[in-house]
Order: C-alpha cells, then structure tokens, then sequence
C-alpha cells in the first residue's frame, strides 16, 4: 500500500431503489490504482478536540474529488468514478462569483485585520496572497461566464 485518504462513496441499493452516501478509506497501490476499501463506513474521531477538527477536515478533503461507486468485474468488487455528476449550468458561474466574495469578506474580517497580520509582514504578505487568489477566482469566474454567454 502507497498510500490512503478518505472519498465518498455512493451507494446503491436496488431492494428499495435508494442511494446513501458514506465516507470510506480507501487505500491505493503505489501506481495510484485503488487496491482496496473500507467495507464498512468511517466516523470522524480524535483522542483530543483538536483531532477531531482535523479529522473532519480531511473528511472535507473528499468532496474535492470524484464520487466513487462500487462495481462488479471479472475479478470482483471495484470502485468507479460516479458518473451521474450535475452538468455546469449558467448559475454556476455567479455562484462560484457569490461564494468568492463572501469569502474575501470573511478572510479580510477575521484574518486581514488580525494584529499580527498588520504588524507582520511575512505573515501580511501571505494572507496577500490569499486575497489576491480568491479575487483572481472571483475575476476567471466572470470571464468565464462570460466567454460562455458571448458564443
């Protein structure tokens, strides 16, 4: 084993024609193909408060890549890619746009006007650099919403 990470997982399940979604640990060979699962769902834990922040933070983590969902083949259970993501519609753009701002708002209310942030300079021209990507996201957002409304 390579490494592992958490990622949802979609499930099926035909007996009452629902889906359910759980978070596993799935676990990849060093080629980066998947090599196997958790068969049962994890739970968010830690020995301490803190832990279990981070936990839930990389619990998080899995939203940011592709569903998965279990398949059968010739030599057993695998996982898939989900393939039943929503297609990019008009109203995405001004979403991604809406979400950018609030939280350029957010991060200039508890983090650009920090003490140490105005008297640090390293740490001023990091939390800069924050500001300056989410504006930037904000702005290609735009563009690209309206590249796609103009042809």
């Amino acid at each position: 084993m390579q490494h592992w990470n958490y990622r949802v997982i979609r499930n099926r399940h035909a007996e009452t024609d629902s889906v359910t979604y759980h978070v596993h640990e799935v676990y990849y060979r060093e080629d980066g193909g998947i090599e196997g699962w958790t068969q049962e769902p994890v739970v968010p834990m830690g020995e301490t408060a803190e832990e279990l922040r981070e936990d839930v933070r990389y619990f998080l983590h899995a939203f940011r890549c592709p569903i998965l969902e279990v398949g059968e083949t010739g030599e057993g259970s695998t996982l898939f890619p989900d393939d039943t993501d929503e297609a990019i519609n008009a109203g995405h753009y001004f979403e991604l746009m809406d979400r950018a701002s609030v939280a350029l708002d957010y991060i200039y209310q508890f983090l650009g006007s920090h003490p140490l942030i105005r008297k640090d300079r390293t740490l001023q021209g990091m939390y800069e650099k924050a500001e300056e990507a989410l504006a930037e996201l904000y702005q290609q957002a735009g563009r690209r919403e309206f590249d796609r409304s103009s042809s």
